[in-house]
């Protein structure tokens, strides 16, 4: 019984200093993370993004981070609609990942400088509209690391040579404060059919 006392007892000192450093451990972590929201910081949109060595797509690869985590950016190197961002993985340890205004792989905030392009998402592949005049952007999902974005739409129409029906697809454009945009492309069907002179030739979608 003086055994078991004895290791009931250790037991018991051991759970208590694991709560402790448990508990100290995140609080440190949430404290970090509201810092790093303070400032300049990107949040992981893709299930994964390779880290990778130094800002080129065929430098080594570190690691990987996930979906949902937030990092503090502590340099950028932007050529055309592609971002490398450099953060610290790890204690102590630095990469880049990757981002473009085609991707999404990730979301840009705080940004000084406002190199980021805004983001556009829809979740269904078919927006379903009563007239072309009751379009609007309420389905939409539109980010961007600063205030002032601005979405534009237009539609236009084809003759589906299978079956001759009718088929309409809406391009969206969402332009940021300083002119960068990105564009998507949603199938769209009208319960009233819009006249010519409403819509565009699809041979003229430029995606």
């Amino acid at each position: 019984m003086k055994k078991l006392g004895i290791i009931l007892l250790i037991l018991a000192l051991a759970g208590g200093c694991f709560g402790i450093y448990y508990y100290f451990t995140n609080s440190d972590n949430s404290t970090n993370l509201a810092e790093i929201k303070e400032g300049w910081h990107i949040e992981v949109e893709n299930d994964y993004i390779n880290i990778r060595k130094t800002a080129s797509a065929t430098a080594d690869i570190l690691g990987e981070v996930k979906k949902g985590e937030i990092y503090k950016v502590l340099d950028v190197e932007a050529v055309g609609d592609t971002q490398w961002y450099k953060i610290e993985y790890d204690k102590g340890k630095y990469g880049w990942i990757f981002n473009s205004n085609s991707s999404d792989y990730l979301n840009d905030y705080n940004n000084p400088e406002d190199i980021a392009y805004p983001t556009l998402k829809f979740f269904e592949s078919t927006y379903y509209v009563d007239s072309i005049e009751d379009i609007n952007y309420d389905h939409l999902e539109v980010e961007d690391d600063k205030p002032g974005v601005e979405v534009e739409h237009k539609v236009y129409h084809e003759v589906d040579a299978s079956n001759g029906k009718d088929q309409y697809w809406i391009l969206y454009t969402a332009t940021d404060a300083v002119g960068k945009s990105v564009s998507k492309v949603q199938k769209i069907e009208f319960n009233e059919r819009p006249s010519e002179d409403q819509v565009y030739a699809f041979s003229e979608l430029k995606r």
